[in-house]
Formats: structure tokens, sequence, C-alpha cells
């Protein structure tokens, strides 16, 4: 395919609107060289005019005024009202004059006492019902104008009612959605305070002002008599702030400063230029009106490639976050620069760009708040694999000494109201050293491990265990479990003692000595607890080892200390 034939086929593609325009009267169109003598005139056939079978694309020139005829091109024969429909005036002065009287009427989607039967979407004129092709309707255009062509139909009230309600559903839709995602991240921000929700709110939030600006259902809203002054200006400083906030939002969201330095240096330049005109947008004495739309184009032009290549080089490079960013924003920019084109070339705006952009926004609001909670639940993963590796055992995967000390605080003090039966047993493995010296400390391990799943078969759920150290271990049991103490200590040693570890090339065999000791009135705190199970153990080994050996309180007697 050739330049010639892209260019014209993306032409074509952009001229050709959906069904928006259905249901409108065919209509001659006039350019006139100046306002007419007399308005209710009937006018002479025109070399120029051009007849359209649903709606005319006329130009607003910047600094001079163009004048247009409008006539039916034949008699109205709908039971519903004719009804003068103006769509895509962003900026430019459009003067109407009516039948029968032809006074002059401006009005702007910006204004806030326009019909409240009809949405901001067009300036909507009512027709006399009898309207006929001897009747014209004229349009003064421009100073200020616009680039894009504004477009101009006679359809009748109930199909354009009918027409307008689908339009406010589906604007109304694809807002609620972006706005119901700007308040899950709010929600997330007010937990987390990461300052990535709020690049996430702040963009999404001008895309919502730029988007109802835009459709004119933001000049609907209550207060909208404040907005209305300023007309199309609202909309460009949402428009400006939405480019900005987005690369605020993806230089932190895709972490581009670690992953692509440099495209993360040229885009963090861009942002400060799109802040820039959106300040300037309220400076007349610059006079924004004649070049910041295109200039913000521009940078768009600029922007929106870099984004790119720096999202997909960060994916590729195993930045989750950068996929969920193209996943969502590549659909959304390629709408971006087809609008951008299309406003900088002049073009007509059709109907699936109208509502494309807003649907693209909506779309990657959505996919972009998934995002968010994707890098949320990897921080949380995260997050919680360093408390695992800070809570346990890396050999055994059971509690260390300072997460076993730790839930026997938080049980002592959570039974201590109730004096619920509290136990605990403290395990040594004999000979230990023996085993160690004669196979190797991998033998040693392999003992350690299978003495933990020996341990825990003879617990219940709510039971802990943990290593204190070396080849000691201590058991946390309460309520029940505590109350039948000596009998879970019995089974562990049997179980000990049947076991046939196969280390080193031999099947090693070894087995264990408990101390148990029951929560008593006397025992200030946990320490002291574990202390007397451990005594009690060190009374196991000396009685011979393998055996069980239950702590017992002495009126005046202080624990046995532990010798060796």
């Amino acid at each position: 395919m050739g330049p010639s034939l892209a260019r014209w086929s993306v032409v074509l593609l952009l001229w050709c609107p959906l069904t928006a325009a259905a249901g409108g009267a065919a209509l001659r169109i006039i350019p006139l060289p100046g306002p007419p003598k007399d308005m209710a005139a009937v006018l002479p056939p025109a070399a120029t005019a051009t007849t359209t079978p649903t709606h005319a694309w006329l130009r607003a020139p910047h600094h001079a005024r163009a004048w247009y005829a409008l006539e039916l091109a034949a008699d109205w024969h709908h039971r519903s009202p004719p009804l003068l429909v103006i769509h895509d005036n962003t900026r430019a002065r459009v003067t109407v004059y009516l039948p029968p009287d032809y006074r002059p009427r401006t009005a702007t989607v910006f204004d806030a006492t326009l019909d409240p039967s009809f949405s901001h979407a067009a300036v909507v004129y009512l027709l006399p019902p009898g309207l006929d092709p001897r009747q014209p309707v004229y349009l003064r255009l421009g100073d200020p104008g616009q680039t894009q062509p504004i477009r101009v139909g006679i359809t009748d009230v109930a199909g354009y009612r009918a027409r307008d309600l689908a339009h406010v559903r589906l604007s109304t839709f694809l807002v609620s959605v972006q706005v119901s995602m700007v308040l899950v991240i709010l929600c997330f921000w007010v937990v987390l305070r990461d300052r990535v929700f709020l690049y996430f709110i702040a963009h999404v939030s001008a895309q919502v002002v730029y988007d109802m600006a835009a459709s004119g259902e933001l000049f609907a809203l209550p207060g909208a008599a404040l907005l209305g002054p300023f007309g199309y200006h609202t909309g460009q400083t949402a428009a400006a702030l939405a480019a900005g906030t987005s690369i605020w939002f993806i230089l932190e969201f895709a972490d581009l400063r670690r992953h692509t330095p440099r495209l993360a240096t040229l885009l963090a330049a861009l942002r400060w230029p799109f802040v820039a005109l959106a300040l300037i947008v309220w400076m007349p004495w610059f006079e924004p009106d004649a070049w910041l739309p295109n200039t913000v184009n521009v940078l768009l032009v600029a922007a929106v490639p870099a984004a790119l290549v720096a999202s997909w080089l960060a994916w590729r490079r195993g930045n989750r976050q950068a996929g969920f960013f193209l996943l969502a924003w590549v659909p959304l920019l390629a709408l971006t620069l087809i609008r951008v084109v299309q406003l900088i070339v002049g073009l007509p705006l059709p109907s699936w760009l109208e509502y494309g952009l807003p649907a693209g926004m909506a779309y990657a609001a959505v996919v972009v708040t998934l995002g968010l909670a994707d890098a949320t639940l990897q921080v949380r993963h995260e997050r919680d694999q360093a408390t695992h590796i800070a809570e346990y055992d890396a050999l055994t995967g059971v509690l260390n000494r300072r997460a076993i000390m730790q839930r026997m605080q938080v049980a002592w003090h959570a039974t201590r109201s109730g004096f619920e039966p509290l136990a605990v047993l403290f395990l040594d493995i004999d000979h230990f050293k023996q085993i160690n010296d004669t196979y190797g400390h991998a033998a040693g391990d392999a003992c350690l491990m299978a003495l933990t799943g020996a341990i825990r078969a003879e617990l219940a759920a709510a039971d802990r265990v943990g290593r204190y150290g070396g080849e000691e271990f201590v058991v946390l049991l309460h309520g029940d479990s505590a109350r039948m103490a000596e009998g879970v200590a019995a089974r562990i040693v049997a179980r000990t003692a049947a076991l046939q570890v196969a280390a080193a090339g031999h099947l090693i065999g070894f087995t264990l000595s408990i101390g148990v000791a029951l929560r008593e009135a006397s025992m200030a705190n946990v320490d002291a607890l574990v202390e007397c199970a451990d005594a009690a153990q060190y009374r196991a080994k000396g009685a011979g080892r393998n055996r069980v050996e239950v702590w017992c309180s002495v009126p005046g007697r202080a624990a046995v200390p532990r010798v060796g």
C-alpha cells in the first residue's frame, strides 16, 4: 500500500460516522459571501449549493466569519417537529438565525441554561413544525473558529431525543466506571498511603473531567453555571493535566526509572510542559486559543511513543506492572493518536472515535486498577515472605525461638483471666552430638527434620512447635491438649524412637527426652513456665533419657536448675 493510498484510507476511516446522525432530513447547503439582506426571502438557486442526505460539515474560520444557509431538500413530513442540531463545536462562535423571526441566537454546550430536556452533547434549536424548503436557516460561524469542522443537521425531535437518551446512558456508564475505579483506589490509598495511588486518582479524575467536558455533561451538573464562562478551557486544562499526571503515574507504577532510566528521564521532562500549558490556558494575554491545542497534541505525539517503548522495555525486563500498563493503555493511546491527527488535520469527528475515547479511558481505568491491586498483592506476598523468613526456622520449617516465645506470650495473656490450661513441652534429642560426629552434620539435619514431622503428627491444629536452639524444641499446648500434655509427650517419644532416618548411607535411629510443665498460679510469666519444662527435661535426661518427666512444684523450692 503506497503512502497516498494509506493516507486516504485513514481519511475515509475517520470520515465514516456511525449511526449517531441517523434520522436526519436531507439538506441543501449554500455557502454565502456575507449576511443576507432579507433573511425571510426565498433563496434563489445557487450554483455553489450542495445536497447532503443527513447532515453537513461546516468550517468555522479563526479570524473571519463564514455564512451558510440551510434548506430542507423536501417538505417536512415527520409527525415530530424539526430540530436544528449543532455538534462538535468546542470553541467556535456559532450564531443561528431561525424562521420565522430570524433573530440571532448564540449558545454553546458550556451554557448551563440550555434546554434541560436534552443533553449537552449538542446545541439544539426547535424549528417551526411547518418548516419547508422555502424557509432557510442561516448560520454565522467563526471569529473565533476552530480547526475541526462542525456537524449541523435537521432531525425530528422524537428521533433525536431517543438517540440523545442513548448517548446519556452510554456516557454516564463510561464515566461511572472511571469514577468507581477512582473510589476503589482511594480506598487503597487510605489504607496503604502509597503515592502511586494518588497519581492514579489525579490522572483518572482529570480524564473524567475532560471526558465530561467533551461530552458536555460536565456543564449539566449542579453548579455548572460557574464553569460556563470558562467554556472549552475547562476541558483543555483537564486534558493537559491528564497527560501530565499519566506520566507521573507510569513512572511510578512501572518503575521506569530503574528499568529504562534514559526514557524515564525524557518522560519526566515532558510532564512539566503539560502542567505549564494547563496554566497558560487561563492567561489570555498569551492568546492560547490560537496555538495551545495543537501544542498539546504535538507533545502527546512525542510522549505517547516514549511511554509505550519505555513500558515495553520495562515489561521485557521483568516488570509485571509495565505489562498491565501496556494492556490498558495501548488501545487508549491508539485512539488518542487518531484523535490528535483528526484535530491537527481538521477532519470531522466520527461517532466511533467520539465514544471510543471515553470507552478506552474506562477500559484503561479498570485494567490499571487490576494492575494496582496486583501490585498490592505482590507487596503483600513479599511482606508475607519476609515475615515467614523472620519467624520460621530455615531448616525445619517450624517457628524460630523468637516467634515461639512471642506466641507463648500471646497465649499466656489471652488465657490468664480464665486461667485456661497451658502447657509447654521442652524436647531435646539424646546424644545428638554423637550423631553429628559419627555421620556428619547433614545426617544431623536430616534427623532434625524427621523429628519435626514426628512432633507435628501428634499435635492439634491450634498447638505450636518451635526450634528453641540446636537440637532443642519447645511445644505450646493449651486447652484440651494441655490437659493431656503428658500423653502427647509420651506419644512423641514413642514415635521418635520408631524413626529410621536414611542418611550418609545408614539408617539412623535416635531417641528424645521431654520435659512437661503446666502453668501454675505461682508462675510469674511464660519464661518461668519454659524454665520449669526445661528443668523437667533435664531430669528426664538424668533418669536415663528416652522418656518424659513432668514438672511438679514443691512448696518453698525453686525450679531445679539446668546443669548441662
